[in-house]
C-alpha cells in the first residue's frame, strides 16, 4: 500500500512540476509586438529589436516606413586593404532604440548574426564617436580622424537592397557625407537580431 501511495505522490509531484515549468517559460517569454505603423504590412520577420523582455518584429516593409538614412562609408581591413565603400541606405541605430519605451540615457547593444557570431557595441560607437582612416592609403592604420559618423543598419547598397548571400539582408554600417573609412570590425553583416542592454 505505502508503494503505491509513493507512486501517486510521485505523479502528482512530476505533473506539478511540468506545470510550473511550462507557465515559467509562458511567463518568461519576451513579448512581441509589431513595430510603429501597425503588423499588416507582408513579408517575413528579418530583425528582432528587444530591451527588458520588450521584443519588436520588424519585416523589411515596416523598416524602410522608418526614416531613413542614407550616407557614404567603407572600411579598412587588416590584410590591409579598402572595401565595401559605396553608398548605403538604411535606418539609424537611433531611430531603432527610439521605438523601444524605457531605454535609459546610457545603453550598449549586442548584435546578433544569423551565422551565430555576435558583437557588443558600447554607447560611444552607437553615438558615431569612432577612429576614421586615410581612404587613399590602407596600409596607414594610424587613425586620420575621430566620430562625426552615423551608426546604421543598412538595408541598401547603391540603391540596391543587400545581396543576402554575400552580406545577408542587414549590415551594420557607420557612414557619413564624405564616405570616411572606419575599421572593418565595426562593420558587421547578416544582422537578425539587436539587445539593447542597460548599462
Amino acid at each position: 500500500m505505502a508503494t503505491r501511495t509513493n507512486k501517486i505522490i510521485a505523479a502528482v509531484l512530476i505533473v506539478v512540476l511540468i506545470v510550473a515549468l511550462g507557465v515559467f517559460i509562458v511567463v518568461n517569454l519576451p513579448k512581441q509586438t509589431s513595430p510603429p505603423g501597425g503588423s499588416t504590412q507582408p513579408g517575413t520577420t528579418i530583425l528582432n529589436l528587444t530591451y527588458n523582455g520588450h521584443q519588436i518584429n520588424y519585416t523589411l516593409n515596416q523598416l524602410e516606413s522608418l526614416e531613413a538614412f542614407t550616407g557614404e562609408g567603407g572600411y579598412r581591413t587588416n590584410y590591409p586593404s579598402i572595401k565595401g565603400q559605396g553608398n548605403y541606405t538604411g535606418v539609424r541605430i537611433l531611430t531603432l532604440i527610439n521605438t523601444l519605451s524605457g531605454v535609459p540615457d546610457n545603453y550598449s547593444i549586442i548584435v546578433f548574426s544569423s551565422d551565430g557570431t555576435n558583437r557588443s557595441f558600447n554607447f560611444s560607437a552607437i553615438m558615431g564617436d569612432v577612429p576614421t582612416y586615410n581612404p587613399d592609403n590602407a596600409s596607414d592604420a594610424q587613425p586620420t580622424g575621430y566620430g562625426g559618423l552615423t551608426m546604421v543598419l543598412a538595408y541598401k547598397y547603391n540603391g540596391v537592397n543587400l545581396n543576402e548571400s554575400k552580406d545577408g539582408k542587414l549590415k551594420i554600417v557607420f557612414l557619413d557625407d564624405q564616405g570616411s573609412i572606419t575599421s572593418s570590425g565595426l562593420w558587421w553583416k547578416y544582422v537578425d537580431a539587436i539587445q539593447v542592454i542597460s548599462e
